[in-house]
């Protein structure tokens, strides 16, 4: 990764009011997916607009709908003001739905940099179910809602519940059905993966007109949630032989949405009218994109044939993190901290934007001659790695050595390459208070800055001992050992994280 890099800024900026949008790539924001209790998924993402599936249980039975959900986020004075459109159809049950909601976010940053945001309804929702000649029309509706953001060098967590009360007027037979739904919503943003998932409980009361023989009647449902969004690599060997290369990395970017429900509810005889004999409702259904193929440098690595590090150390160079072509690669040279810092920031990339958030900003005219400042004072703005240690150091997935210096030529350690990685991630707080104890037998040799980063990457299975059980944490890392580690962070993102969130809350 090649920079061009100045040490003395003297450009002149000329902007205007611009708007601005964020990417459409991978990213799965929790509001992405409603409040609703359905699932969405961008195939492809164009205009705001995700496929979206629900399920319905108004006339007593499930009915799977979908269609399109259309999210439009836009910042009005510190607020977050989000519509969401609703166009979905079952024409199997001669069953239409059409839905707008619009509500108002406002968000507060705590010292800690976490964000506490709550939201409410701005104006009358619109809501029309039509099931066969039954109509359902939306006559009340109560939403309230609590999160957090907590943002991370490498990753965005995030955790929010909410409180929903609609109220329908059934148009042909007359009478009320009023649904309650309880939620909760988990999610985590960051460039591998992104992923959202949540439970709703719904508790369903209906009470017909007051005819002759009309029976009230109730219900209950609960429904897990769980959208991804993923990357991850595929190697494609070469037919024919006689080709400049044999083969190489594919990247893969897809989404898939799972939703699961579980319900109770009353059997219905012939006329229509509940009875006292009680159903049970479940079933599973997703959706899917078509995985999106990107591909990625060919390195030259024939040297390392059978390495047992070859397949870190080739999609390492194809995503360009190891800097070079491959040709003079020495697996077993040591890695310096430079070195190891920007192959770190090149893997973990940027978080991604929410894609349906449209913001407006105004930038004037300025010419800067400001001299650049570095953050430490053995590093000079003109290393070849200074861009990637200096947003290292923005981001606070560095600290440096002390005494202002960050000794960028020394060979980093296994420690320190550990401590970096979940000070990325953010996952500090998963180890044991005060102190943690590894597994190691070396455990003692363990710098205690570094025992609980340490414990922590254990546990996610960043790192393991070796056949005896040592980590050897004062040892330089090499190469080959650093490709691994960074390989192994590169597939925890992309993977293992999904798997938390999914495997928790769903049935697997």
């Amino acid at each position: 990764m090649n920079r061009k890099r100045k040490c003395i800024a003297a450009v002149g900026i000329i902007l205007c009011c611009a708007l601005l949008t964020g990417p459409a790539g991978v990213s799965a924001y929790t509001g992405s997916m409603g409040y609703e209790g359905g699932i969405s998924a961008a195939d492809p993402y164009e205009a705001n607009t995700y496929k979206y599936r629900e399920v319905c249980f108004l006339t007593g039975k499930p009915i799977i709908f979908e269609g399109t959900m259309t999210v439009k986020k836009n910042v009005r004075q510190g607020r977050i003001n989000t519509t969401y459109t609703y166009e979905l159809e079952n024409a199997e049950q001669d069953a239409t739905l059409t839905r707008v909601i619009v509500m108002d976010t406002q968000t507060e940053t705590k010292e800690n940099g976490q964000t506490v945001e709550s939201s409410t309804i701005t104006r009358t929702p619109t809501e029309i179910v039509r099931v066969g000649d039954a109509t359902y029309r939306l006559s009340e509706y109560r939403f309230s809602r609590s999160g957090i953001v907590d943002p991370k060098p490498a990753v965005l967590y995030n955790a929010g519940e909410y409180q929903l009360t609609k109220t329908y007027d059934v148009l042909d037979t007359g009478g009320t059905i009023t649904v309650e739904m309880t939620g909760n919503q988990y999610g985590y943003d960051q460039y591998w993966s992104c992923a959202k998932s949540g439970t709703v409980n719904m508790v369903f009361s209906a009470k017909p007109a007051a005819d002759e023989g009309a029976v009230s009647w109730g219900g209950f449902a609960r429904v897990v949630v769980s959208s991804a969004a993923k990357k991850g690599f595929r190697y494609i060997q070469n037919e024919p032989w006689q080709i400049s290369f044999e083969g190489g990395y594919v990247e893969q970017n897809w989404e898939e949405s799972i939703l699961e429900y579980d319900a109770t509810m009353p059997e219905f005889d012939k006329n229509g009218k509940a009875t006292d004999v009680l159903t049970t409702f479940s079933e599973r259904f997703g959706l899917d994109t078509q995985p999106v193929n990107t591909r990625l440098m060919v390195p030259d690595l024939k040297h390392l044939k059978g390495h047992w590090a070859e397949e870190p150390v080739k999609i390492l160079f194809s995503l360009e993190v190891i800097p070079g072509t491959g040709e003079k690669f020495n697996p077993a040279d040591y890695v310096t901290r430079s070195q190891y810092t920007a192959m770190v920031v090149r893997a973990i990339k940027d978080i991604p934007q929410d894609p349906d958030l449209i913001t407006r900003t105004r930038t004037s005219t300025r010419v800067s001659s400001a001299a650049e400042v570095s953050p430490f004072t053995d590093l000079d703005p003109g290393d070849p790695f200074y861009e990637e240690i200096k947003t290292a150091h923005t981001r606070n997935i560095i600290q440096g050595t002390g005494m202002e210096r960050f000794s960028p030529d020394r060979n980093i350690t296994m420690a320190e390459a550990v401590t970096i990685l979940i000070r990325a991630l953010g996952l500090e707080g998963l180890a044991a208070y005060p102190n943690a104890v590894t597994p190691f037998i070396d455990n003692d040799n363990i710098p205690e800055y570094a025992r609980n980063a340490t414990a922590v990457a254990y546990r996610i299975g960043l790192v393991e001992g070796d056949n005896r059980g040592y980590f050897y944490p004062e040892g330089n890392l090499t190469w080959e050992r650093a490709s691994a580690l960074i390989y192994r962070l590169v597939q925890y993102m992309g993977e293992d994280l999904v798997k938390d969130y999914r495997e928790r809350l769903l049935n697997y």
